[in-house]
């Protein structure tokens, strides 16, 4: 029979386990194709464009994850996308990039909680008057992939979200 104080030192050797193993469950929700539609708001004086994305995401490391495809909006525009997620137990963070828009990689910061990982965006320069925004990845593990940005698209203005896009897993 353990007792209390055994209980308690046997639980917080098993923590830093049992939560990497959640967060790897996590992490493995991602691999495979993904495929659908979504709107990007460009700027302020811009109507929204409807998108359809092909994505394809690998987990080629321990602690990360990879998303890489492109998105297509009408038939001209044509745009590659990814994100590169690196979990790092010892901080419960998540770090990383972007790449998808025209002003360069932008760097990824951010915590999940639940199904969904927020991250701060740093942009490489100004975007619609500054180099922050939001990202939003919500994976429900049923098979539907969301990902959404927030930005002001005047500077000093409200934030709003400029893009949401919803992916069916599948290949």
């Amino acid at each position: 029979m353990l007792n209390h104080a055994t209980t308690a030192a046997l639980l917080l050797f098993l923590s830093p386990t049992l939560a990497q193993a959640a967060e790897d469950n996590y992490l493995d929700r991602f691999k495979g194709g993904w495929n659908g539609s979504g709107k990007v708001q460009r700027s302020v004086d811009s109507s929204p464009w409807n998108v359809r994305c092909n994505l394809k995401g690998l987990a080629p490391g321990e602690n990360h994850i990879s998303i890489q495809g492109n998105c297509r909006a009408a038939v001209i525009v044509q745009r590659q996308i990814g994100v590169e997620l690196t979990y790092d137990p010892a901080s419960g963070r998540y770090q990383g990039t972007y790449i998808g828009s025209n002003a360069g990689p932008a760097r990824l910061s951010g915590t999940r909680k639940g199904d969904l990982i927020n991250l701060a965006i740093t942009w490489p320069r100004p975007i619609n008057g500054d180099t922050r925004s939001s990202l939003t990845i919500r994976n429900d593990g049923s098979g539907t992939l969301r990902i959404t940005v927030a930005d002001n698209l005047t500077p000093g203005g409200p934030i709003q979200q400029t893009s949401d896009i919803v992916l069916q897993q599948g290949e």
